[in-house]
């Protein structure tokens, strides 16, 4: 406690030397009116900014524009230097006050090279509002100025500005006033620079302290959810509530983006949350430590903190910023001040007592206090910089990181450990176990592999269940409302025919349905044996598509085969292993495709390639085409046309049952070949089927082209 008061006593002796010394410093403004900053020497394109640090020439409480202060006579007027508070400021012996307004101007002179850019102003904040000229041309400022506080709109954040200069003197007029805040005038430097030097500056900073804040808000998503894994893990919320508050405190500083994102914000309340997120902070601080280090904390420290910092926190939200702004000095010495040095004697003492992460803790803790330092020193006046906390932040944060990486190590590290003892103790018994648990995994498997075809089976019994409830409740419903009609006489009895037409239409898509679904179902279950043949694929081919082309001729539709455009080595032939039957059913299905979506007079053609492999010239895949004249595919419904059930929306036909393309999709996988297909809407659709082939000199007789029917059926193409 004793070092404690040492140490503050110390903090607030030095903030009284520091006033004095920006008095003694300000007692140097001198009434001269006529001096310039020459800067023809100056070369702004090599990217060398200078800072406008004066002499500038100060108008007391007055707001004159540049025509006044040509025209006016120049009265109760200083040339002073920037940065610095108006209370720095003497006049007729007595300190300026930080209330009230004023007017600045400085002349400044340019070499006709350097004239001959835009040049740009980066203006930091300004207490508490400002209007800008240069060389007579009104420039954006910031808030309203006024004199008195009823007239002003305070608004405080860095701004740039551009304009072109003359070559030979510039003038730059500034307007402030401050009826709202402890702090008055350019407290701030201005710099000077060329304007793309100058605008990326800007940008510079915009980047890093949005990534600043980024990075706290993304640790404080992350420990909320560490600790809404672990609720009894208190530690996590509060570092949370650290990083959150931090990063609104970090959005209301540096570039100050939070006005700008949200315009409807006001400077008063801009600063009331910066006060409130600083609370929020050292008050987590204090319990984040005590949740760290329970053993080395003081169980009175937080309560007590707690209490004190709330009642600054009311006086804060219940008095206007040109009050409590003026006891920031004494509220970070006495209130904030303290709680940084109790968390620095925990740290210690956990470091002491070599506690797990202690010392990395008490690392990052340090270069966080020591920003903190140099925050209440630079707003003090004994540093002319100061924003470091957030960095300050950031370090302390990576340094927790640390610690979890080296907890994290250990904690696997001590996993290998037992995990090698383990083995060892299962390396003693293992001749046991496998002699007496050998029977137990044989059965085991054997369970397994029933219960997955159990499985298998069941899941394809319940999706032909599914299939046939869905598929075939629509013909069901139209057969019975159609047979209803005829036989309540609602249908009139010359009509009866052409409804019991519909009937039997119903009936034999009905039937279909049928077909296609327990196909289907018995292809995914693997009831079926593919008969694999080695079939010659273009005379199989060719013979097909002369088969169906006398249906589709009855469609109106034109079905050809072209000749492929390879040429096969003498006496070798392009061969593929096929079910011709099923493959047949495929080649069915796309045919009628082709002719339902093609419309009038279209045109349907087949062909084949071949792509050899690239190690052996003779293997590859054969590639066959039936590529149509249609209507075409939306390029969004491609990925979905061989689900079951599938229609592409806003087709015309509806007559199908959606399982053709899944029929087939099984079909030639079971093949071990691929089908997909490219379209156009418009021009047509190219379906082609991608399978194994090889070119190889056909001997048995048996493998000839047979008739489609050869198993009993013939599959239409209508």
């Amino acid at each position: 406690m004793r070092i404690l008061t040492s140490l503050l006593f110390s903090l607030l002796l030095c903030y009284n030397t520091a006033v004095a010394a920006w008095a003694a410093e300000a007692g140097a403004a001198t009434p001269t009116l006529t001096s310039k900053k020459d800067l023809r020497q100056w070369q702004p394109h090599e990217g060398e900014i200078v800072d406008l640090n004066g002499p500038w020439t100060l108008y007391w409480q007055q707001l004159l524009t540049p025509e006044r202060i040509a025209n006016a006579p120049q009265i109760n007027a200083l040339t002073v230097s920037i940065p610095a508070q108006w209370k720095s400021y003497t006049m007729n012996g007595e300190a300026l006050s930080n209330e009230g307004y004023a007017t600045y101007r400085m002349i400044f002179t340019l070499s006709q090279e350097a004239a001959q850019q835009p040049l740009g102003l980066y203006v930091n904040n300004v207490a508490s509002a400002y209007r800008l000229w240069v060389n007579g041309q009104e420039l954006n400022g910031n808030g309203i100025v006024g004199t008195d506080a009823s007239h002003m709109v305070a608004r405080s954040y860095p701004k740039v500005q551009f304009f072109v200069p003359h070559s030979g003197d510039n003038e730059i007029v500034i307007q402030v006033s401050n009826f709202v805040q402890r702090t008055g005038g350019l407290w701030e430097n201005i710099h000077l620079g060329d304007a793309e030097v100058i605008a990326s500056k800007h940008r510079g900073q915009v980047m890093i302290w949005t990534l600043i804040t980024g990075c706290l808000l993304l640790m404080a998503v992350f420990s909320t959810f560490l600790y809404l894994a672990r609720k009894q893990d208190r530690a996590a919320l509060w570092f949370g509530l650290i990083c959150l508050a931090i990063c609104l405190r970090s959005s209301l500083l540096g570039e100050s983006y939070a006005y700008v994102l949200f315009p409807w914000l006001s400077w008063e309340w801009g600063v009331k949350l910066e006060y409130l997120s600083e609370i929020a902070t050292i008050l987590s601080l204090a319990a984040f430590v005590n949740k760290q280090y329970p053993e080395e904390a003081i169980r009175r420290s937080l309560p007590l903190s707690t209490v004190a910092l709330s009642g600054f926190a009311v006086f804060v939200l219940v008095t206007p910023a040109k009050v409590y702004t003026q006891y920031m000095v004494p509220y970070v010495i006495m209130l904030l001040l303290p709680v940084f040095l109790y968390a620095m004697y925990v740290y210690l003492r956990a470091a002491l007592r070599r506690r797990t992460g202690s010392r990395t803790n008490m690392i990052g803790f340090i270069v966080f206090f020591a920003a903190v330092i140099e925050e209440i020193l630079y707003y003090v006046g004994y540093l002319r910089f100061g924003g470091l906390v957030s960095f300050g932040l950031l370090f302390f944060l990576l340094t927790q990181l640390l610690n979890l990486s080296l907890l994290f190590t250990r904690a696997v590290t001590q996993s290998e450990l037992l995990s090698n003892k383990l083995d060892q103790v299962i390396a003693s018994q293992e001749a046991t176990i496998k002699q007496r648990t050998s029977s137990l995994q044989a059965l085991n498997l054997q369970l397994e592999q029933g219960n997955q075809e159990l499985s298998r089976i069941e899941l394809a019994r319940s999706t032909l269940l599914a299939e046939v409830y869905h598929d075939l409740s629509t013909p069901i419903t139209a057969i019975k409302g159609l047979s209803k009609g005829i036989k309540a006489g609602v249908i009139p009895r010359e009509e009866a025919p052409t409804y019991a037409g519909r009937i039997y239409e119903r009936s034999l898509m009905l039937e279909r349905l049928i077909d296609n679904v327990i196909e289907l179902s018995n292809l995914k279950t693997g009831e079926v044996q593919l008969q694999l043949t080695k079939v010659s694929l273009l005379p199989f081919l060719h013979q097909l598509t002369h088969r169906y082309a006398l249906e589709t001729a009855a469609q109106h539709m034109t079905l050809t085969w072209e000749e492929p455009g390879f040429t096969a080595p003498p006496n070798k032939e392009l061969v593929v292993w096929l079910d011709r039957f099923r493959f047949e059913r495929v080649f069915a299905n796309l045919i009628s495709n082709a002719v339902k979506y093609t419309p009038g007079k279209g045109a349907v053609r087949v062909w084949a390639e071949f792509r050899p492999g690239h190690d052996d010239p003779e293997q590859g895949h054969a590639i066959i085409h039936v590529r149509d004249s249609g209507i075409g595919i939306p390029e969004a419904e491609l990925p979905h046309i061989f689900k079951h059930r599938y229609r592409v929306p806003g087709s015309n036909n509806a007559a199908g049952s959606g399982l053709g393309l899944a029929i087939c999709q099984e079909i030639v996988a079971r093949h071990g070949g691929e089908i997909r297909v490219h379209s156009t809407l418009g021009v047509g659709s190219d379906f082609y089927i991608r399978f194994p082939a090889a070119l190889e000199q056909i001997t048995d007789d048996s493998n000839e082209v047979k008739e489609g029917d050869a198993h009993g059926h013939t599959h239409s193409a209508r």
